[in-house]
């Protein structure tokens, strides 16, 4: 399988590292996994009109709609991890398919991700379905993680030894939202 990644950003860079094992990375490949912020979905849709596009983005209404203005083939994928994420219990949200979807799919369950295409409720998960669950998770991990990071950050000369658990639990969230490349925050602020 070939593969273009647009956007080598903290996440297309780490995408790239993942499925280099599993596919030829190339940019003149018809396949192309969109790892870009949300604004500039479009210019990279548009670019590249008529192929196979993949938003990969933390929102995907829009970002679809986008990609659906310059292609038919169009897939919607919510990667749901990054490069600080454990590898086990990764999972995949898929929003949007189109007859070539099935082949990116395998792919991401070569890299160990759990595809995920309906709720609880068994409702296939559309755009607008998965921006409203990233809006009740995201945007409150978001605004927390960064509160989270300017406590630790005040406690920064205090020794690891005489931090209580919670903490370092703290500490640790922190830390985590460092998964949040400039891309996905910028996404996930758009979706307010």
């Amino acid at each position: 399988m070939k593969i273009a990644i647009v956007g080598r950003g903290v996440f297309g860079t780490f995408l790239a590292n993942e499925l280099a094992a599993h596919a030829e990375i190339s940019d003149d490949a018809d396949i192309v996994l969109i790892a870009v912020p949300v604004s500039a979905v479009g210019d990279v849709a548009q670019k590249h009109a008529g192929k196979h596009l993949v938003n990969l983005c933390s929102v995907q209404a829009k970002p679809n709609d986008a990609c659906l203005a310059h292609s038919a083939r169009v897939s919607g994928i919510h990667p749901m991890f990054g490069p600080q994420s454990p590898v086990t219990n990764r999972s995949c949200v898929v929003t949007l398919e189109c007859d070539e979807t099935a082949a990116v799919v395998d792919l991401f369950k070569k890299i160990g991700c759990e595809i995920v295409t309906h709720d609880n409720n068994g409702r296939q998960i559309t755009g607008k379905m998965h921006d409203e669950m990233m809006r009740k998770t995201h945007l409150p991990v978001l605004m927390f993680g960064e509160l989270a990071a300017l406590i630790a950050e005040q406690a920064k000369d205090v020794p690891d030894n005489c931090l209580p658990t919670s903490f370092k639990r703290l500490k640790a969230l922190a830390e985590q939202m460092k998964d949040m490349s400039p891309g996905t925050v910028e996404s996930i602020r758009s979706n307010l």
